[in-house]
Order: C-alpha cells, then structure tokens, then sequence
C-alpha cells in the first residue's frame, strides 16, 4: 500500500496517502454498482461517502444515502443523524428497502 501511495503521489499529487487509498478501495468494494454511485455522486460529496463508508449493513448504508440526497443533509447533518441512530428509530428501516433511483 505504501509503495503504491508513494507512486500515485508521485504521478497525480497529493490526495494519495495510504488512508486515501483504503476509502477508495472501501467505496469500490461497497458501491460495485456503476448506477447507484452514478446517482450518488451527483448529489453526495466525498466527504459523505467517507461517513457512509464504514456502514456495514447496506441497507443502512442505503437508507442514509438515500436520506442524504433526498433531504440535502450537509455532512455535519448526516453525522448527527448517525449519532442519534436515526435509522434504528425510523420504521421505514424495517419495511422497505431504499431506492436510491427515485427522485
């Protein structure tokens, strides 16, 4: 990881620590889907997804994105709305799944 830290700053600049590039991975392995982090990244910052991220449960993860997008949460926002486990309280968490396509 280090080596390829170091070479990716070397070609592209900063932004390429090995903290950097393990959220990167981390965001490929959770979002495969070419459509949803289409429909995301329109309307979420990196900085969102860097909250999402560590979500281990994707409907969740799903529901708080969702959320993100629908609501316009600024990132101070959806971590306040992490904290006060939102999710957990919300019915809608236990019946429906999230559509991340909807308008």
């Amino acid at each position: 990881m280090a080596e390829v830290s170091k070479r990716l700053e070397q070609e592209y600049g900063s932004g390429f620590d090995k903290t950097s590039i393990s959220r990167m991975i981390k965001f490929y392995q959770e979002f495969p889907d070419f459509e949803k982090v289409a429909t995301l990244s329109q309307q979420l910052t990196w900085s969102h997804f860097v909250e999402i991220l560590p979500i281990q449960d994707e409907l969740k993860r799903d529901f708080y994105a969702a959320m993100c997008m629908q609501k316009n949460w600024s990132v101070r926002t959806l971590r306040e709305r992490k904290k006060s486990m939102l999710y957990e309280r919300t019915a809608i968490s236990k019946k429906l799944p999230v559509n991340l396509h909807s308008s």
